[in-house]
């Protein structure tokens, strides 16, 4: 049967327009071939990652490595292909989505997704319509997703309409949401999606989590869809998760029905941080006409909440009244100080002034920030020009972003290392806010490694987590405060199909393969970045010690413990 199923396939493939390749026989033969787990590897693990960060395709240790019989060997090969990229890496994957194990199929499918190379969608949408495996289809529509080519959009529009598999359905609601972040052009005008089917979906627990995400990424939603979507939050509370429920609020906030603040009212109360702030969020930005409700946001303002205050003050500025942010402009937070100070609309009476002065001169990161993003909004050129000429580096750097004048820093990549470290590793982060132990993956080597380094350097003693999101992210890594700097050099992604899950450790970039010292830990299900950045380690310890991350919050010590 093994023969018979090579001989079809090869039969199909032969009606290709594009001539087939030396290589493309070689690998295709070795997929007719068993895989044994206990089979010897073909090609070392250490060549092949070596191979993958140098963006180097060497022709014969790739052939060889697919046609192994060591599972794990083909694996590798393949997503090492998949993150060198690009046409001659998708041609040597693209026959391993013939091979008779489903974990290859499933692997080649993954890796053609993080190639980026578009012309390949044509064929996972042409195999998906003949695979049978769940996990395998699934892996191929969210691939569909990522590359956004051809038929993408009506190709997983149909599948979330039509499919009663849920890994396949979640995974095509989950492509399109990664299209609304990478391919967003395409998702413009008709999308083709039947929104009644994705709020049927959020009725299912297997896939609610999903159709709430796209509902949240991609704008589905009509007044009229309101009240079956308020039905579910409601009917379903104690099985929806707290995300489900906050990815809900976020695809109702923008929609005027009279039914939406009511909920958004009930769910500001809730004792759970992510709907809360979802809820807080939500509320900030509609038009509140009910005095009840402004003074509601104005109460939850001053409730000694950092992360909660920082939201509203962020979301619902036009909502503060000048007392709750006199109030708040004297917090011994300076994070939810200087939010308080841009929200704060008279920007010319004498307190406001006072706090500028005094800022220009401070060492506080959050400080200085607040006060360039100050002249930034009032528009003073003339001062932001003098200020880009400070001897504080934030005050500097800030003044030359908003003049368009800084120059990024040169930044080479890295050579690849020769040797690597034993991984994995646990490394215990000693921060202003309590201890966390994380734990580093040995399937991103190098970008573990490169942690590993700046941790035994003493790079991350006292930096800062300069940005935090609630409800996405606390990035840190910067030794300013600001999240500008840079260590030199940059290291390529090592994309793996780990989702960014909360807890999990991602490293952050400026766009593809510009890696260095600053990394997130992601705080909710952050599933639009999936493929897309390299998940590198997760929290084993102290994670409510990462969800009480604020803006300013520093890394006193790391050191490795295993």
């Amino acid at each position: 049967m093994r023969i018979l199923h090579c001989l079809t396939a090869l039969s199909h493939r032969s009606k290709l327009a594009k001539p087939l390749s030396l290589a493309f026989f070689t690998v295709f033969l070795a997929s007719c071939t068993a895989l044994t787990p206990k089979a010897p590897p073909c090609v070392e693990s250490a060549v092949l990652y070596r191979l993958a960060d140098m963006r180097q395709i060497n022709q014969p240790a790739f052939s060889k490595a697919l046609a192994c019989d060591n599972l794990e060997t083909v694996e590798l090969a393949l997503i090492s292909l998949g993150r060198i990229g690009d046409e001659q890496a998708s041609d040597l994957i693209l026959p391993l989505l013939e091979h008779s194990h489903a974990k290859v199929r499933e692997t080649a499918a993954f890796a053609l997704g993080i190639s980026l190379h578009k012309p390949a969608t044509a064929s996972l949408i042409e195999r998906l319509q003949q695979e049978k495996n769940s996990k395998v289809r699934a892996a191929m529509v969210l691939a569909i997703g990522n590359l956004g080519g051809e038929d993408s959009v009506s190709t997983l529009a149909r599948l979330i309409e039509q499919t009663e598999d849920a890994q396949v359905a979640n995974a095509a609601m989950q492509g399109l949401a990664i299209m609304s972040v990478f391919h967003r052009h395409l998702l413009t005008g008709d999308t083709e999606i039947e929104v009644a089917r994705v709020i049927d979906r959020l009725r299912d627990q297997d896939t609610a989590l999903k159709a709430s995400f796209l509902l949240a990424r991609v704008p589905l939603l009509r007044d009229p869809h309101v009240p079956d979507v308020i039905s579910i939050v409601r009917d379903k509370s104690e099985s929806l998760d707290s995300a489900t429920q906050a990815f809900i609020i976020r695809a109702l906030s923008k929609l005027g029905h009279k039914d939406i603040t009511p909920l958004l009212l009930e769910k500001i109360a809730s004792n759970d941080n992510a709907i809360q702030i979802a809820a807080a969020q939500a509320l900030g930005i509609r038009t509140l006409t009910s005095t009840e409700h402004i003074q509601l946001l104005n109460d939850l303002a001053l409730v000694e909440n950092p992360t909660l205050q920082v939201t509203i003050l962020q979301s619902g500025r036009r909502w503060m009244t000048p007392q709750t942010l006199k109030v708040l402009r004297s917090s011994e937070n300076s994070w939810v100080q200087s939010e308080a100070f841009l929200a704060t609309n008279d920007k010319a009476q004498p307190e406001v002034q006072k706090l500028v002065k005094a800022w220009l001169e401070s060492d506080d990161p959050n400080h200085l920030r607040a006060v360039i993003q100050y002249f930034v909004e009032l528009d003073m050129s003339p001062v932001l020009k003098q200020l880009a000429e400070s001897d504080k580096e934030i005050i500097r750097t800030g003044a030359q972003r908003a003049l368009k004048t800084y120059q990024e820093p040169k930044t080479e990549p890295m050579v690849t290392p020769t040797e690597l470290p034993g991984l994995p590793v646990m490394v215990k982060l000693e921060t202003t806010k309590g201890d966390i132990v994380i734990r580093l993956f040995e399937d991103t080597p190098y970008t573990s490694a490169n942690f590993l380094r700046l941790v035994e350097s003493g790079f991350y003693e006292n930096t800062y987590f300069h940005r935090v999101i609630p409800n996405f992210v606390a990035q840190g890594g910067s030794q300013l405060g600001d999240g500008s700097g840079s260590v030199g050099y940059s290291i390529r992604e090592e994309l793996n199909q780990r989702s960014h899950s909360k807890g999990t450790i991602g490293m952050a970039t400026a766009g593809k393969d510009t890696g260095g010292a600053q990394f997130f830990f992601n705080l909710a299900p952050n599933l639009h970045l999936d493929s897309n950045y390299t998940v590198f380690g997760e929290v084993i310890e102290g994670m409510d010690i990462v969800m009480s991350l604020e803006q300013n919050d520093q890394i006193i010590a790391a050191q490795i413990i295993q």
